[in-house]
């Protein structure tokens, strides 16, 4: 193993320890590097090993922070976390960084297997070291959104706590700065040198490598250069409605950011002053080129063979029998997810949302169509309680979202009790009910690209859900009398006319299929509700909102119609 020096007296950071072990492992190969001695920093006799798979949100955070104490309050001696993910938020990303580095055992390790895109990769870093699994991959940090270009400035402030973090990272576990920012950036080119007396090294940008290399002129590009990343090209996915919604930057469609702007605002907003010196004019004709590491057209994403020639990795692991080896551990404790912690996800996926409000819907429309408080009522209310409940449990929900569509509710029953006809309470419910749902919906800053997409996908899956069942409850409707099973669960109470005819069965029911005549005065009817003065009246089986012109009416009490209006019937005690 290389021992580590310094250039100057001041420290140069270099790939320290996993370079170091990287380069042994290398030379041993993967099998014999794990029956040499295991580290005293290393060393467990109990290791937790805790998965974390699929896209990271809320309750990936929850569960981490569960299993985690869990896990130190059982003995482990180690925690090890193997990342399979695509991505995800980045505010829960932090959140479990925060965690690693401040809740975890100090010995957290990050198995990646077989990948960790984005947020998988932001969470490796934070762990003390980062071993990987045969043919893993790793990278591709940056902030995106699906609905337009980010602009410079705004991709800059997205850009700045995460490099905040990925730095942080790496200089608690010693890797190489400028190579972790590679992840996160467009824009950054390095080189890998190496100095010819100490066989340290370490990755310099295009005027570090200059200095050391004096007159040899510019450093070789040895990648093929592309066109850039797909998430800087493209144009805007949703049109300017969604734009002007969401005020941003102008950028015109197809542009890609200069790469040179584009770092030099990242500078700006980075405000972590480097940990080693840069290279001098002393320290020309020391070093030797080994390869370009990153071209400034791309993201840089490493296969286990470049994650431990950079000091990223410090071992290959293929499988618990070499994790346990890797830290001389006498236990290895699997803990996974809970069943509840799988249930949550898939009451929260967008599908299944979908569907519980649809449920919802449909059930309150029949409740209401069939008076009296029955089991499509209770149907509608646990519905409507695992909507707003699940996204609660993970902290995606917050109180006043939940307080506004319990408001939202209270007015469509004022408006249904107590003001008849669909008015201002009715609007302001349904407003109500709809900012409510979306919200639960939105985890991160609205005008991120996270909390966009966040609020597009409230959007669409409240708004499907309204759509489908407005279809669903108007096929049903018409078809009511073809489902005897359906039939036997609504309540159809038989009023007589006071003509002594009989009365209609269906009530509401058909009134919504459009087979009752429309009311007239002189028609008589019976009180179903107390009239306050508005209330609830039944004329021939059909119960219909109305309101008393001469006082308080007992329910029980025949009325007659007065008038009838757009949106209001009168009646009066008859």
């Amino acid at each position: 193993m290389r021992r580590l020096a310094r250039l100057t007296n001041q420290p140069l950071l270099v790939l320290s320890l996993p370079m170091a072990a990287a380069t042994a492992v290398a030379a041993e190969g993967p099998t014999q590097g794990i029956a040499t001695a295991v580290p005293a920093y290393r060393q467990a006799d109990i290791v937790a090993l805790l998965t974390v798979s699929g896209p990271i949100d809320r309750i990936t955070l929850r569960s981490l922070e569960r299993r985690v104490a869990l896990a130190r309050a059982e003995g482990a001696e180690a925690v090890v976390l193997e990342i399979n993910t695509p991505g995800g938020a980045l505010d829960a990303t932090l959140d479990i960084c925060h965690l690693i580095k401040t809740e975890a055992p100090g010995n957290t390790v990050a198995w990646i297997r077989p990948q960790a895109y984005s947020a998988g990769t932001i969470i490796a870093l934070a762990c003390r070291e980062i071993v990987t699994a045969p043919g893993a991959v790793f990278g591709d940090a940056a902030p995106i959104s699906p609905f337009r270009p980010i602009p410079l400035t705004e991709r800059a402030k997205l850009e700045s706590p995460i490099l905040h973090e990925v730095i942080d990272s790496a200089r608690r576990n010693h890797y190489d700065e400028n190579l972790v920012q590679a992840f996160i950036s467009v824009g950054v080119e390095l080189w890998l040198i190496e100095d010819v007396s100490t066989g340290e090294r370490i990755f310099v940008d295009r005027n570090e490598y200059k200095v050391a290399f004096g007159d040899e002129g510019e450093p070789p590009d040895q990648f093929t250069r592309v066109a850039p990343p797909d998430h800087v090209q493209r144009g805007p996915r949703v049109k300017p409605w969604f734009q002007g919604l969401i005020p941003v930057d102008p950028q015109p469609p197809g542009t890609a950011p200069d790469p040179a702007e584009l770092r030099m605002l990242i500078e700006l907003e980075q405000d972590l002053p480097p940990s080693r010196r840069r290279l001098e004019e002393a320290d020309r004709g020391r070093f030797t080129l080994i390869k370009q590491a990153i071209a400034n057209d791309r993201l840089l994403v490493v296969g286990p063979a470049e994650a431990l020639d950079y000091g990223l990795a410090t071992r290959l692991i293929a499988d618990e029998e070499q994790l346990k080896a890797y830290f001389g551990a006498q236990t290895l404790r699997r803990y996974d997810r809970s069943w509840s912690e799988f249930l949550v996800r898939f009451l929260t996926h967008p599908a299944v949302r979908v569907v519980l409000l649809v449920i919802f819907v449909i059930c309150l429309l029949i409740e209401l169509a069939a008076p009296g408080m029955g089991a499509f009522g209770l149907t509608a209310a646990v519905a409507l309680l695992i909507v707003i409940g699940a996204p609660w449990l993970t902290g995606m929900a917050q109180w006043w979202e939940i307080a506004l569509i319990i408001a939202g509710l209270g007015l469509f029953a004022l408006e249904l009790f107590v003001v008849p006809g669909f008015g201002l309470a009715g609007v302001a419910g349904a407003g109500c009910v709809l900012v409510g749902l979306v919200g639960t919906f939105i985890t991160a800053d609205i005008r991120s690209p996270a909390g966009q997409r966040e609020l597009l996908q409230g959007l669409g899956v409240t708004c499907t859900a309204v759509f489908a069942a407005g279809v669903v409850c108007w096929l049903l409707f018409r078809q009511i009398d073809t489902i005897p099973v359906l039939g036997q669960f609504i309540l159809k109470s038989q009023l007589a006319s006071s003509d002594d005819e009989p009365a209609a069965q269906s009530g509401l029911l058909d009134a919504l299929r459009g087979s009752q005549r429309p009311l007239e005065p002189g028609d008589k009817g019976m009180v179903q509700t107390d009239l306050r003065p508005a209330g609830r009246a039944n004329f021939g089986g059909r119960p219909v909102e109305v309101t008393s012109v001469t006082g308080y009416i007992d329910k029980g009490a025949p009325v007659r119609v007065v008038s009838v209006g757009r949106f209001v019937i009168e009646v009066e005690k008859a």
